[in-house]
């Protein structure tokens, strides 16, 4: 299955301050397939990695990115079920 990595170039901030960073991570599955999708996030002093995974992109209870964000950066109790310092490794690609 091919993929690609998308970083969000604009500066996201929550309500504190606090600088947060995004990467989408797409996946292209062959016809009939589910398309899984993974959000990837990071604040700016990289004390807290995570991603969010949907197995299915029909999965995704959320409208648009812009939702995603705003979930994990202003609930803290949904960020931290998604907290998984082993992502710290995505955030050596490239693309930063």
């Amino acid at each position: 299955m091919e993929d690609t990595w998308s970083y969000h170039r604009a500066k996201t901030y929550d309500k504190t301050g606090r600088r947060w960073h995004f990467v989408t991570h797409n996946f292209f599955p062959a016809a009939g397939e589910d398309e899984p999708r993974e959000y990837y996030f990071r604040d700016d002093e990289g004390t807290e990695f995570g991603v969010l995974r949907f197995d299915s992109i029909k999965d995704n209870p959320y409208r648009d990115f812009a939702a995603i964000k705003a979930k994990i950066m202003l609930n803290a109790p949904f960020r931290r079920s998604l907290l998984d310092d082993s992502t710290r490794s995505v955030w050596r690609k490239h693309w930063k």
